[in-house]
């Protein structure tokens, strides 16, 4: 594992709030605001202005600033922003290219935002704005979905953290921010694999492949279990995050040149946890594959 995504040399100084000002962008408030006060962050808030199109007439660019500017101006005034290092940022143009380079220029070192989970086709082939930033960002991004709870500031104290992997090469940096985060957090880690396995013999060997994904210079925290499952990916790991209620799910997820494609683990099985699951999931880029 090189340095750069080394257990050691991970921290949270800089955390990027996204948002439309939607309600499920506001269930996501609290726990960015959250994880800046628990780690001293600097919380940056962004809403990127985008041209919204209509059959009649498109919408003066000036009334679309003002009314982002009253939306940001109501949110920072707000208790739950109180008493943390917080800047606000109004920008214009495309979504992922604005956070990615935003992403960079600040030195941001986790994205977090509300996603509202719908599901069906359209969803999958048109995307959402969530999606278009957890494909395209290149750090780690904390996604928000309906089903986790909604609290005016919950207690980011992780318990137990489930790390997901396919055991494809480049999940290093989702591993690293697992393992950083238990060691931190001294938090139980689960780290499990789905797939359909025939034979008890063959179960070992992935097992075996499993234990090996910790490098032997990032070891894993003093309560780490491994775990091996068989059948449906999205299902097993949801239902494994219930058994061991756990309070984060961290996965890989491999950026190509095809914003919708994930390799690492299919897109369809990436957007069913995220809309699915009932605590925040933390997804970080492996490299690219195409």
């Amino acid at each position: 594992m090189s340095p750069a995504v080394s257990a050691s040399s991970l921290s949270l100084q800089n955390v990027l709030f996204a948002t439309d000002f939607s309600p499920c962008s506001e269930t996501a408030l609290p726990y960015a605001v959250g994880l800046a006060r628990r780690y001293g962050s600097t919380l940056y808030t962004v809403n990127v202005i985008r041209e919204e199109r209509s059959d009649v007439h498109p919408l003066d660019p000036f009334y679309l600033r003002h009314a982002a500017e009253k939306n940001m101006a109501r949110l920072v005034k707000t208790e739950t922003v109180a008493g943390i290092k917080h800047r606000e940022l109004l920008r214009e143009g495309k979504l992922s290219r604005v956070i990615s380079a935003l992403i960079r220029t600040l030195e941001i070192d986790v994205v977090v935002l509300g996603t509202h989970g719908r599901g069906g086709v359209a969803k999958l082939l048109l995307g959402s704005v969530a999606e278009q930033i957890v494909a395209s960002a290149p750090c780690p991004v904390l996604t928000i979905g309906p089903h986790v709870s909604t609290r005016s500031e919950p207690d980011l104290k992780l318990q137990r953290i489930l790390f997901a992997t396919d055991l494809l090469p480049g999940p290093e940096k989702a591993l690293a921010y697992a393992i950083w985060l238990a060691e931190q957090e001294q938090a139980h880690l689960t780290v499990l694999h789905v797939q359909d396995i025939p034979s008890g013999s063959e179960r070992d060997i992935v097992m075996k492949r499993l234990v090996q994904q910790l490098p032997l210079e990032m070891p894993a925290p003093a309560e780490t279990d491994f775990v091996v499952e068989i059948g449906g990916v999205a299902e097993h790991i949801l239902r494994a995050a219930e058994a061991r209620r756990a309070d984060l799910i961290v996965m890989g997820l491999h950026h190509t040149s095809h914003v919708r494609v994930s390799a690492h683990l299919p897109w369809v099985t990436t957007h069913q946890v995220l809309s699915r699951a009932r605590c925040p999931v933390l997804t970080a880029p492996c490299p690219a594959t195409l």
